[in-house]
């Protein structure tokens, strides 16, 4: 009997122990943000590499490549049909490149993956019209409400809200972790 309740506590004990790894784990941060969640893991993609090596050939090659999550479809919809006037600059594309990208974006925007800055972004947008700026998401901007001006102003291009990478060391990973910003000038970000 003594050999079977030792055996009992012992196996209880094992099964707590992976449960509380599973939970942690698993479980979200003070942001509400999974841990070990990142936008270009191969599970996140909805097509091959091929649309994601497109689009940030592209479109990274002139600004930062915006993860598809942080706007709808419907917006990347309104910009892929207006390249000709993307934001004062002619960005055209081949019809067939075109229709790639916005197959890829619109199979990875923020009402179609099921992640957590993708469904915060939505929710931002519930009583809004869906732009064609993530600068204008009620999402961004409250992502954003602790940066002084002072901190943007005067630096030209070198610190902008368009360029993530500049303050976010890892967003071309997909990981926008406060943990991971050093702003040019300032340093670490310790809100």
């Amino acid at each position: 009997m003594k050999k079977i309740s030792y055996k009992l506590f012992f196996l209880l004990g094992c099964l707590t122990v992976l449960g509380a790894g599973v939970a942690m784990a698993d479980r979200d941060d003070e942001r509400g943000e999974r841990f070990y969640s990142r936008w270009f893991k191969p599970d996140f993609m909805v097509y091959n590499n091929q649309e994601s090596q497109l689009y940030q050939e592209e479109c990274g090659s002139c600004h930062f490549p915006f993860q598809p999550g942080f706007l709808p479809a419907v917006s990347w919809q309104t910009i892929m049909t207006s390249l000709d006037d993307h934001f004062d600059e002619n960005a055209e594309l081949s019809e067939e490149d075109n229709a790639r990208l916005l197959s890829y974006l619109s199979a990875n925007s923020a009402d179609v993956v099921d992640r957590e800055i993708p469904k915060k972004v939505m929710w931002s947008l519930r009583s809004v019209p869906s732009p064609q700026r993530i600068t204008e998401t009620a999402f961004f901007k409250h992502e954003h409400n602790e940066i002084p001006a002072r901190i943007l102003d005067g630096n030209g291009e070198t610190i902008s809200f368009s360029n993530c990478d500049t303050c976010h060391t890892k967003a071309l990973q997909g990981s926008y972790d406060e943990d991971e910003i050093n702003i040019p000038g300032i340093g670490q970000w310790d809100d």
